[in-house]
């Protein structure tokens, strides 16, 4: 079994909630977790959602298929690739307090920034020229 933290655990359920709504992806997700267990279904739903949203090209990576987030940043962009722009995603994902696993990362990560706006602005004495996300 794998251990996962808390954020990564609620991630891979939500995702396993949207995938399932999909009514040819729900045979999948039900197949898998028969078959694989709940983890891979969760992986599988996870890249359900992530490219529903990001729609990369066939070849380019989602955030979740990046394992080395600095050491593919360190190579650069890599155009039509796709991983370093995944990285760079995943970067800001990880620095917002999402998991790697979030079904909807681009929403995730404009509602982080809203709630850190909203947060700067209820705090006393905290510079307003300080960036957000």
């Amino acid at each position: 079994m794998r251990k996962l933290n808390p954020v990564d655990r609620e991630a891979l359920k939500r995702a396993i909630e949207i995938a399932r709504s999909d009514p040819e992806e729900r045979k999948v997700i039900d197949r898998l977790m028969e078959k694989e267990g709940w983890f891979a279904a969760a992986q599988q739903a996870v890249y359900h959602c992530q490219r529903e949203l990001i729609r990369p090209r066939l070849w380019q990576p989602i955030p979740s298929d990046i394992d080395d987030i600095e050491g593919t940043l360190a190579k650069g962009d890599d155009g039509l690739g796709g991983s370093y722009r995944a990285a760079l995603l995943l970067k800001r994902m990880l620095a917002a307090g999402l998991s790697r696993y979030e079904p909807r990362p681009v929403e995730a990560l404009a509602e982080a920034r809203r709630r850190a706006a909203a947060a700067q602005q209820s705090s006393p004495g905290t510079p307003a020229s300080q960036p957000v996300g």
